[in-house]
């Protein structure tokens, strides 16, 4: 039972590597002895850290998740750990819902939900051969309720994430997101109920909001009189949560979902 929460040695690949939440998972792990893959469509060359491996592909696309497994499996012989931390949106994100288009959803569903069908497809027979895995879900406790709109009232989130094609300054949260990380959810627990018997722990991780550089005052008053802490979260204060799916702090939990949230869903 010495030090169970130890990651050191464990080979784990984490999709959305570059990501505000991916890159500090990754930091940290590398930085207490995992070997550690960062995956995504692109790298922030400046921020590259020599103990990280960094591989760029499309996830979306099965072969390309198909070529980096045998490549990782050629190298390492095994992985131990797949987190799942990639989320797409689309132009029209923060328009109206009667307004956002079919492609905006299927942005959506395919970054959040279709992504980790794929890379769990790919890695789940490794592990299984193995019996031993932990697969860790990247959701939201936007996948357990609905956004309150009125905390996007004079908010500047088109600005600090991207601009959409609304005529108005007023925001609105999309529905894919909740129903993707909804969806993550429920596929996180039938995996788990289906690889149990293989060894293999799937679980989700459901952050609450975290702090973005650039978040005017105005939302971010309004988003914490939500919370019970009284505040949006750090990346770092997520890193606990994944630390104990990923080592063997955890060998008896599958099928949950962790939320860390400051208390958002709790009244």
């Amino acid at each position: 039972m010495d030090n169970i929460f130890s990651i050191e040695g464990k080979v784990i690949v984490v999709f959305g590597g570059s990501g505000n939440l991916g890159k500090v998972i990754c930091s940290y792990m590398a930085n207490h002895g995992a070997v550690v893959y960062s995956c995504d469509i692109r790298h922030d060359e400046s921020a590259k850290q020599e103990n990280i491996n960094y591989e760029t592909l499309d996830a979306t696309e099965k072969s390309h998740i198909v070529s980096l497994r045998n490549k990782i499996l050629e190298k390492q012989g095994h992985v131990d750990v797949l987190v799942n931390s990639v989320t797409m949106k689309g132009t029209d994100f923060y328009l109206p819902f009667e307004e956002v288009s079919l492609e905006g959803w299927e942005i959506g569903m395919k970054g959040n939900l279709t992504i980790p069908f794929l890379t769990t497809q790919a890695f789940i027979p490794g592990m299984k051969k193995r019996r031993e895995g932990s697969i860790i879900n990247i959701s939201s406790h936007y996948g357990l309720v609905g956004n309150d709109q009125r905390i996007y009232e004079g908010s500047n989130l088109q600005d600090v994430y991207g601009k959409s094609p609304s005529k108005t300054k007023r925001i609105y949260s999309h529905g894919v997101y909740n129903a993707a990380k909804g969806g993550l959810n429920n596929f996180t627990r039938y995996l788990a109920a289906y690889y149990g018997a293989d060894n293999i722990r799937v679980n989700t991780v459901s952050p609450g909001g975290l702090l973005h550089k650039g978040e005017n005052e105005t939302f971010l008053k309004k988003y914490g009189e939500k919370v019970p802490l009284g505040r949006k979260g750090e990346f770092e204060e997520i890193i606990g949560a994944v630390v104990f799916l990923a080592s063997n702090a955890s060998t008896y939990v599958t099928g949950h979902n962790l939320v860390v949230d400051g208390g958002y869903t709790c009244w």
